[in-house]
Order: structure tokens, then sequence, then C-alpha cells
């Protein structure tokens, strides 16, 4: 799945070729399962903008509405001079930019995710559901710190999944934060100090700098960015699928399952 830098990537490839004037609109015959706004426009419009919030992507068009984007399990983003033709390509916007023909393809083998066309008013209320983009600056210690006096139970791990909470996070980065910064991912939240949030956050900082400077993290059959190429974030794992921990480059790496998600951390760094 497409976690925070899989999108960011995929976000910064794509800006540099907007605006984009789309003159044409093409729907696979299955993308219903997709696009779940059925007021989309079919005739031209113009993609002027695009941003991210935690794992969406958030196109802005010149009518004053707004494109939202989640990957799901297996989405992404393609962008051509030439006609896209990949297999899974459920919706395509063809037009032009400055440099000529362009195409903006969104390709989905699994189907997962999702894609609306939202006023200004609608998308504000459809984004309520995310919380802090935990890439951002409201993401700090006192944010942690009011989570752990609201949710004391809550174990670390499966909650950084909670999009509501951290917004962009998905489980291999979880499994990662929780080992810079020497947390046991069973550990609830009320066990954990101020100490321990401080370095939890730095630990999203280490993490994200690294996998986003490689392109985001590619595994098995998975994610292509924007080009179609592969993320070389793997080369960044100390946990998550790793047999040796490489932090301390000694200790086995142990799995667990937390919430139905396999959760790797190293029984040495991690208490």
């Amino acid at each position: 799945m497409p976690e925070l830098p899989e999108v960011e990537t995929i976000k910064k490839q794509i800006a540099p070729k907007l605006p984009i004037k789309v003159e044409k609109v093409i729907l696979s015959n299955v993308s219903d399962s997709i696009v779940k706004t059925k007021d989309y426009p079919l005739k031209s419009f113009t993609i002027e903008k695009i941003e991210r919030q935690g794992k969406v992507l958030r196109f802005y068009l010149d009518d004053g509405r707004r494109i939202i984007s989640g990957l799901g399990m297996s989405g992404s983003w393609r962008i051509s001079n030439n006609p896209i033709g990949e297999k899974h390509t459920h919706v395509i916007f063809s037009g032009t930019n400055s440099d000529g023909d362009i195409h903006l393809g969104y390709i989905d083998p699994r189907r997962f995710g999702v894609m609306h066309f939202f006023n200004i008013e609608n998308e504000a209320d459809w984004l309520t559901r995310l919380g802090p983009d935990v890439s951002k600056p409201e993401f700090n210690v006192d944010y942690l710190l009011k989570l752990k006096k609201e949710k004391p139970n809550k174990v670390i791990k499966p909650f950084l999944l909670e999009q509501q909470f951290f917004a962009g996070v998905g489980n291999y980065m979880a499994s990662e934060f929780c080992a810079h910064a020497g947390i046991r991912p069973t550990r609830r939240m009320k066990t954990l100090s101020k100490a321990d949030l401080e370095r939890l956050l730095e630990a999203t900082k280490v993490v994200l700098s690294g996998t986003i400077s490689n392109g985001g993290t590619t595994f098995s059959g998975g994610y292509q960015d924007a080009y179609g190429d592969k993320g070389e974030g793997v080369q960044n794992l100390v946990v998550f699928y790793q047999k040796t921990c490489g932090l301390c480059g000694q200790e086995t790496v142990k799995k667990v399952t937390l919430a139905q998600r396999g959760t790797y951390y190293c029984p040495h760094c991690q208490k």
C-alpha cells in the first residue's frame, strides 16, 4: 500500500507538469468502483495544482473543484507525453501542458483506491476524517502528549495506523518509526514518557526524509512512481521484513501480529 513517502514522490513528479488543460477524460468499464462521485466533469478543465494530505492526493481544478485521490492498496498515477495503455488504467486525463501533449492516468490493479470530484465545501468535510499529516508542523510533541492523555490504552504501533490521528502512516512506516524511536511496538500510550514521544517525533523525520529521498519503498510486485519506476527505500529499512536489526546489526528481528498486521521490532534496541 502506498504510504506517505510514495504518495509524496508521485506528487513531486506530477507538480512540475502542471497546469494541464484536460481535453478528454477516458474511463475504463470498471471505473465506477474507483470514481465514487457521479457528477465529475467530462468536458475540458484545467488541473492547476496538486497537494498531498496524508496518503491522499488533492488536485485543484480551475472551476473551483477538487479531485481527491486515495491510492488504496495498489494505486498509482502515471504521467507521460505518450498515450497511456498500461493494463489496469481506469482514469486518464488527456490534454496539453507547456510542453505539448500530456496524459495523466490512474492505475490500480486491485481497485481499492477511491476518487472524488468535490466542491471546496464537500472536500473540506471529507478531509475532516484525516488527522495531522505526520510530516507537517502541527504533528508535534504537544499533539502526542494530548493523544497520550486522551487515548492512554492505545497500543502504539496499531495506533499509528489510524489515519484520523496519524495521517500518512502505513504498516511499514509504523514499524520503522517505533524502531528508530527505541519503543517496543506493543507498549501502550500511557507508558510512554515525554522523552519517548520526543524520540518518536524525531524518528518520523528520520524515516520520512530517508525514504522520500529514495523515491518511496517498493516491495515485491508493488508500488511504482509516476514514471513507472520502483522506489529504493528498502535500503533504509531497519526492522520491517529484515532478519537482523539494521540499528544494532546483531539482534534477530522479531515479528508479531498486532491488530491483524505484521509488526517487526528489535528486542535489543526497543524497550
